[in-house]
């Protein structure tokens, strides 16, 4: 009988273990790949509101240098990086003179 409950003592701890890091990894991956920006205000948003802003700010900065540095944020983009969405085609093949004559005709 004491054999029985060390058994099951045994598969009640490794299924607790099992649940505590299948929680933790779904905490850790919905915070990977977000940018800077996005971390920033959901963490603004975990923090309670009676913490002053100035010690906010503190503790963000803390948390996103160290998420940094962990690789879990990607930097932000510039508005410059972003590709155009431009749907005209150009023909690079085509001179200015080529396409005057072909204006002119």
């Amino acid at each position: 009988m004491t054999k029985r409950r060390l058994l099951v003592a045994v598969v009640a701890a490794v299924l607790i273990a099992g649940c505590v890091k299948k929680m933790k990894s779904h905490r850790e991956s919905e915070w990977h790949g977000l940018t800077e920006t996005e971390a920033r205000s959901k963490l603004e948003g975990k923090l309670p509101s009676r913490v002053p802003e100035d010690k906010r700010s503190a503790i963000s900065d803390k948390v996103i240098a160290k998420m940094r540095d962990r690789g879990v944020i990607s930097e932000d983009r510039d508005v410059a990086d972003e590709p155009s969405e431009t749907t005209e085609t150009v023909d690079l093949r085509e001179s200015a003179g080529e396409a005057a004559e072909l204006a002119e005709n």
